[in-house]
């Protein structure tokens, strides 16, 4: 191989490199996340669910908190191109990320992560009938619930209980004729 040559496919490889880079692609998966371009550059990393396939990051800033999916491409490279945010709130019981994702490769995913503030909640319970998990409430910390398969908000059917088994909070849109997306939120239950 000549000089030319080379010099032509070195400068080949690192053009391809460089898009490839600066197209999203990372050698890891926070850090394909953190370049997918609708996650804040100050957002602050709660928590992550790990499948074979990809990988859900759940990050807060002050602007909104926002869920990534990261998947693995080529056996060892990561990109992010999916994300979904939800809003600030100052309720007692906050979802902090949320995620459903399904594709023909056999990908599926729902991922929900909940905030509380209020001690009064002792448990959450989260899914649908006979996929139904139930966790511990821990205050100011996310509490994050995953399945291997992709549901509607609709069958999140998300309560809130206190210690003796009583429905706190509901996690719902409002009792109301215009649906905003502001207002799919925990509701308190009147006892």
């Amino acid at each position: 191989m000549t000089k030319q040559k080379l010099g032509d496919a070195s400068i080949g490889l690192l053009l391809a490199a460089v898009l490839f880079f600066a197209g999203g692609y990372k050698f890891d998966a926070l850090s394909a996340a953190r370049a997918n371009s609708f996650v804040p550059s100050d957002s602050v990393l709660l928590d992550k669910v790990d499948y074979p396939w990809g990988k859900v990051f759940i990050f807060d800033s002050p602007e909104k908190p926002i869920t990534v999916l990261s998947f693995k491409s080529f056996g060892f490279i990561w990109h992010s191109s999916m994300s979904t945010y939800n809003y600030h709130h100052d309720d007692p019981i906050q979802t902090v990320g949320e995620i459903s994702y399904s594709d023909d490769k056999g990908r599926d995913t729902t991922v929900i992560s909940i905030r509380v503030t209020d001690a009064q909640v002792s448990y959450l319970e989260i899914g649908p009938e006979g996929n139904r998990l139930r966790k511990e409430a821990v205050l100011h910390a996310p509490i994050t619930f995953s399945w291997d398969r992709s549901f509607p908000w609709n069958d999140f059917n998300a309560k809130a209980f206190t210690k003796d088994g009583k429905v706190l909070y509901e996690y719902r849109y409002a009792n109301s004729n215009v649906i905003r997306s502001e207002d799919f939120k925990w509701y308190p239950i009147a006892l």
